[in-house]
């Protein structure tokens, strides 16, 4: 074999070999991402559930406001 032909062989291999590394590479990111993106879905939802008890509680402390002021008015009033 003369040295422009192992010069080719050694261009093929080299790309070959950096498409492969690539396409391993791009793989293992991908699986720790996706672990990233499950962690982030879970703490969206446990975010969600919380607002969630906020507005509750928020909606309960209204009521009791709500319940106040109209006792007060009616007291007044009776006055």
């Amino acid at each position: 074999m003369d040295a422009k032909t192992l010069f080719y062989i050694g261009i093929i291999f080299g790309l070959i070999g950096g498409i492969v590394l690539t396409l391993i590479f791009v793989k293992v990111k991908s699986i720790f991402s996706s672990g990233e993106v499950r962690r982030l879905s879970r703490e969206k939802k446990d975010l969600e559930k919380r607002l969630q008890q906020k507005d509750k509680y928020i909606d309960e402390m209204m009521g009791h406001a709500e319940k106040l002021a109209h006792n007060f008015t009616t007291q007044k009033l009776s006055e």
